[in-house]
């Protein structure tokens, strides 16, 4: 009845030709279930799930979720965006002018800023102040663009927002779409807690990175300061992309941070990993950690886990070993980076070793 009253009120047939494709485009993912749409203000409201929707005079999109919230937006080229960037644009922003054609690169960060509003779903946004895109880069099938965006505070009761971003160029118009995916419920054992990265963590990250013991057998260089860890907090895209990631360990009792350890999913697979300050070495940390996350996986219903480590790390592997995975492929390092992107400097390290790959099906 909303849309119908609505509908009697527009009397340009361009406005309802947009009003009626945005509606087609919701009425393939809902079917039937459309009826049940209303309106909270402006903002569609679905009992199924969050919807948004955006039109522009070429077309229309609709998107929908059981469990994100969600925002999209659909634009065709508005040259007038070269003279308002200066209030959307960061200045952290304007290396992406840098990859793309201006025009492309400011429809695109407009068009994500508008999704994000949507996501929002508030007013008094700034979209310079509140809205910012930490990152953005091609798919890796070059489909389209993918990265992190963050929606800021505008008041004293709100935190932080993350949320995946996603842009495509399509038959002439711009497709963005903001997802945003509520934090995991932190991971309890016996003696530690797990829970997702924040903003804050980036001091603990790069002392932790810092002792070349630490990170002799994992490849990573460091950062060369706690704001370069925190950049890496601010563009992660595991959680919000794929539900899970690496996680803080925490003391239970004292809330002291021991380290990380979790999941990353990689195109060969979805990798158990661990890495903890050196005074934790020695006390079944690594082992108690890996099995609450072996658990978590299993409930989560995930496939298969992969655990790999060098055969100069034998304490890695007494871990995996503990949690009943299975070598299936062993190999020298050397023919292991073929195709790899590694340093020359961890390989003359690793010289000689061998990498072996371990596997538990769930």
């Amino acid at each position: 009845m909303e849309d119908q009253e609505k509908w009697q009120r527009i009397r340009s047939e361009a406005r309802r030709n947009e009003m009626a494709a945005s509606r087609s485009a919701l009425q393939d993912i809902l079917g039937q279930d459309l009826q049940q749409m209303h309106f909270k203000g402006d903002k569609p409201q679905h009992p199924s799930g969050p919807i948004s929707l955006s039109h522009c005079k070429t077309g229309a999109v609709a998107a929908h979720s059981s469990s994100l919230a969600i925002g999209v937006d659909v634009e065709v080229v508005r040259s007038q965006l070269t003279k308002i960037a200066s209030k959307f644009v960061r200045e952290d922003e304007q290396y992406l002018m840098e990859d793309l054609v201006a025009q492309d690169a400011l429809q695109l960060i407009w068009g994500i800023k508008e999704s994000l509003f949507k996501l929002c779903g508030a007013g008094g946004v700034d979209f310079r102040e509140h809205l910012h895109i930490t990152t953005l880069e091609k798919n890796s099938d070059d489909s389209g663009w993918i990265g992190m965006a963050w929606i800021y505070p505008r008041n004293g009761r709100e935190v932080a927002k993350a949320c995946l971003i996603q842009g495509v160029f399509h038959e002439g118009t711009y497709i963005c779409l903001a997802t945003h995916r509520r934090p995991m419920a932190p991971i309890e054992t016996e003696r530690f807690t797990l829970r997702e990265w924040n903003l804050s963590d980036a001091p603990w990250l790069y002392e932790l990175n810092q002792d070349p013991k630490v990170v002799h057998f994992t490849g990573d260089a460091g950062f060369d300061s706690i704001v370069a860890a925190q950049r890496l907090i601010a563009t992660y895209l595991n959680y919000q992309r794929d539900g899970y990631g690496r996680w803080v360990v925490e003391d239970r009792n004292s809330g002291e941070v021991l380290g990380w350890c979790g999941l990353k999913k990689n195109p060969w697979g979805i990798d158990l990993g661990y890495r903890f300050f050196r005074k934790f070495w020695g006390q079944g940390v690594a082992t108690e950690c890996a099995e609450a996350t072996v658990k978590w996986a299993r409930g989560m219903g995930l496939p298969r886990i992969i655990g790999r480590t060098l055969t100069g790390n034998p304490a890695s592997k007494r871990v995996l070993e503990k949690l009943n995975f299975e070598s299936y492929s062993e190999q020298p390092i050397e023919d292991f980076a073929a195709g790899q992107r590694m340093h020359a400097e961890d390989l003359k390290r690793w010289e000689g070793q061998q990498m072996v790959i371990m596997k538990l099906d769930l």
